[in-house]
């Protein structure tokens, strides 16, 4: 007979997704387990070098850094979630300044543990050239000007 006294019993999925030894019922957070492995293609992409990468390089990056491409509406789905999981993939890494032509002057951290653009904003907001390398600047090839004159307070910086 029916034992109209049985119920549903919610339980989180952290619980869920816990090992049996823990508690848990040990089925597979899918959701860390695609961030793992999309974060593990950027690895790959930025690493290795292979048929795909060059393919993904030429078709994505344009000779462009990682942290500075978008998402255009001609992109693929698997391209535009790759570019969702970027942030997470980039946490907590610096930059190294080999030549400086892939490193942006105002966004990414290559002088500073900040970007410049965090540490000096108002500068950013002044600036012409917004969308410069460090290498062109520290080259000469293109010389930062503003669109007014500053004050003495961001002369110093």
């Amino acid at each position: 007979m029916y034992d109209i006294y049985l119920k549903y019993h919610l339980v989180k999925w952290v619980k869920i997704c816990k090992s049996k030894n823990k508690g848990g019922l040990g089925i597979k957070d899918l959701r860390k387990m695609n961030l793992g492995l999309f974060c593990k293609c950027w690895w790959k992409l930025e690493r290795e070098e292979g048929l795909w990468q060059e393919i993904v390089k030429s078709k994505y990056l344009h000779n462009k850094s990682i942290v500075s491409v978008t998402h255009k509406q001609t992109d693929s789905p698997i391209w535009y979630d790759l570019l969702k999981v970027r942030d997470i993939y980039l946490q907590g890494r610096g930059i190294r300044f080999k030549n400086g032509e892939k490193t942006r002057f105002w966004y990414d951290p290559w002088l500073y543990d900040k970007s410049i653009l965090a540490i000096v904003p108002a500068l950013f907001i002044l600036c012409d050239q917004k969308e410069v390398s460090a290498a062109d600047v520290k080259s000469g090839q293109i010389q930062i000007t503003f669109r007014r004159w500053l004050t003495d307070d961001l002369q110093s910086c």
